[in-house]
């Protein structure tokens, strides 16, 4: 019966391919339709499915005539082979089903090496952004006639020597776009790691001090008031903040932008395309009016040096696009934690690679797990009911046929009898019931493996991230949060201290036209003493001082001066020249 259905259904499918889709009246010429392939060729240099490109390579491995576009129907009388029929909507249907798979596996290296094609609106008029400034230099970023020079050389090589294909280790290499970084933003797995770096980074903060101060001595009143300024000034601008929200920013787009905004012409729209320099003459006093975080979704480069290396500009943009006004880059403060290679900077809108991608394969893996662990657990117990499937209207002789209404009534008297409170009647004699139940041990271990993986991209112990306690006798996470620890003493020395150091060039101009070098900052760690190892670490201080005076080493002065000069010493604050006996200077 199976058989004979197969066989008239795939013999109306042949009729209709041979006749057409109505069936009925045959076509007067063959059906052509529009070939399509699951993966378009690779088209290096930038340009996209349906653009022009007079360098993209043919199906043949050759190159494709000018003008001509990616996917269009060929012409009549083509060495392409025709997909007719059955075969044709079979074909076309698999293509339809390559549109969901990732980008790299639909356009291969070339939509690796891909430039980043900004949203419309974002790039503008030179000419209307800054009349008064020279026109910039074509890009090879904007597929115009650059596409031949360095920049899409270097792509087009880049596309012919990729050879990772579309399997496991290619995916999730192109980069996933802005929109869809926001939308993977919304789920706790991506969100939750980019927003504790970005909070730990910033939790304990800073400490502003001077260079030239004497360890152990309080600054001097000028420098202790110039301190005082800096800091409320930093209050005023929303500096903690806003170093939290850029850090956001740059984790989960993987780029950060920070405008400064200044007050009268220099603030206005026609002078952003000029530079900003961080010095009396750039920058003058009660100019700085605000810093605001700009979204790098709205922004993408105008002009860059593609061409020499040597040069100190190589792959840095000279200035970018913020949603149709030409902003000089020394009027953006920028972070970027990870970069990403040359080849690559075109296609990532000269960003970096976003935590959340990182992620991406991990958190799908655990996704999935998870969705499996918990399908086996609802469906973990089969009941199995053993009866004779046979009908009673079988014809003589012949196969038995199944009785389908005798047992769908059957199974309906098992379901509404299935409670603890019913009573399940068998026969004896031809009927069986048994539970067959799958066994779960180990599901447990699997998820949390798989929960484990999500936390060793970013390095953030579990029990800071999922709230994961270390079981078994004296366990202790204490080592693994000292690692993490330093890991985001690294992330600040390497990604917010040079911002904070521009920040803090601003704020001096702002405040007094000039800046004072011997001025900084220092990051206070985040890993604290508790009050028992204080006081347990101070102690064996003052019985190595005191065995130390005891033998002459050191006088008595001399651990005065060390503890005074320990910033982690319960006696920071001493006053040197203050006598011990409390006697007056010392001599």
């Amino acid at each position: 019966m199976i058989k004979g259905f197969l066989g008239n259904g795939l013999r109306r499918l042949h009729g209709r391919a041979r006749f057409g889709q109505s069936g009925g009246q045959p076509h007067s010429q063959p059906m052509r339709v529009e070939p399509r392939a699951p993966f378009p060729p690779c088209v290096p240099g930038g340009a996209q499915a349906g653009h022009a490109d007079a360098h993209a390579p043919g199906d043949d491995g050759g190159s494709r005539p000018a003008g001509a576009r990616t996917g269009a129907r060929p012409p009549v009388g083509s060495d392409r082979v025709v997909r007719r029929g059955l075969f044709a909507r079979l074909g076309r249907a698999v293509a339809g089903a390559g549109q969901g798979f990732a980008p790299l596996q639909q356009g291969g290296a070339g939509a690796l090496f891909a430039p980043y094609r900004p949203p419309e609106g974002v790039r503008g008029s030179v000419a209307a952004s800054a009349p008064h400034s020279p026109a910039a230099p074509a890009l090879a970023a904007d597929g115009s006639a650059a596409d031949s020079g360095a920049d899409g050389a270097a792509a087009r090589f880049a596309a012919a020597q990729f050879s990772l294909g579309s399997g496991v280790l290619a995916d999730g290499l192109p980069f996933r776009g802005y929109p869809n970084l926001a939308a993977m933003m919304l789920r706790a797995e991506f969100r939750k790691p980019v927003e504790i770096i970005a909070r730990e980074a910033t939790r304990q903060w800073i400490r502003l001090r001077c260079a030239q101060t004497r360890p152990g001595l309080a600054p001097p009143a000028q420098t202790a008031a110039r301190l005082h300024a800096i800091e409320t000034e930093f209050v005023r601008l929303n500096v903690r903040d806003l170093v939290r929200r850029l850090a956001v920013h740059a984790l989960g787009y993987g780029m950060g932008h920070v405008w400064i905004g200044l007050k009268g012409a220099a603030g206005a729209p026609s002078a952003q395309a000029l530079p900003l320099r961080l010095t009396s003459h750039g920058i003058g006093r009660g100019q700085l009016e605000r810093l605001s975080l700009i979204d790098p979704v709205w922004t993408t480069p105008n002009s860059y040096n593609a061409t020499n290396p040597l040069a100190e500009d190589y792959y840095r943009p000279a200035d970018w696009w913020v949603q149709g006004t030409l902003v000089h880059a020394t009027r953006l403060l920028n972070m970027v934690p990870y970069e990403v290679p040359d080849l690559l900077k075109p296609a990532y809108n000269f960003g970096g690679l976003a935590l959340p991608q990182m992620l991406e394969a991990y958190v799908h893996n655990f996704l999935r797990t998870r969705q499996s662990v918990s399908d086996m657990i609802s469906n973990y117990a089969t009941r199995v009911l053993r009866t004779d499937m046979a009908g009673t209207m079988s014809d003589t002789g012949g196969p038995p046929e199944l009785d389908a209404q005798g047992i769908t009534a059957r199974l309906a008297a098992m379901t509404a009898w299935q409670s603890n409170n019913g009573t399940f009647v068998l026969d004896r004699e031809t009927e069986d019931f048994a539970i067959n139940a799958a066994p779960l041990s180990g599901l447990a271990d699997l998820q949390a493996q798989a929960q484990e993986f999500m936390a060793s991209v970013p390095g953030i112990p579990l029990v800071k991230l999922f709230g994961i306690q270390p079981q078994g006798l004296n366990a202790s996470s204490d080592g693994e949060i000292r690692v993490f620890y330093d890991e985001i003493a690294a992330f600040q020395q390497a990604h917010i201290a040079p911002v904070l150091r521009a920040i803090l060039t601003l704020v001096q101009l702002n405040l007094w036209g000039s800046v004072d070098s011997t001025l900084d900052f220092e990051f206070v760690p985040l890993w604290q003493m508790s009050e028992q190892e204080t006081v347990a670490m101070e102690r064996q201080k003052a019985d190595t001082d005191d065995a130390n005076i005891r033998a002459g080493k050191i006088t008595a002065q001399e651990a005065r001066a060390r503890e005074a000069a320990d910033a982690s010493s319960l006696y920071r604050t001493l006053d040197l020249g203050a006598s011990p006996e409390g006697g007056g200077a010392v001599a």
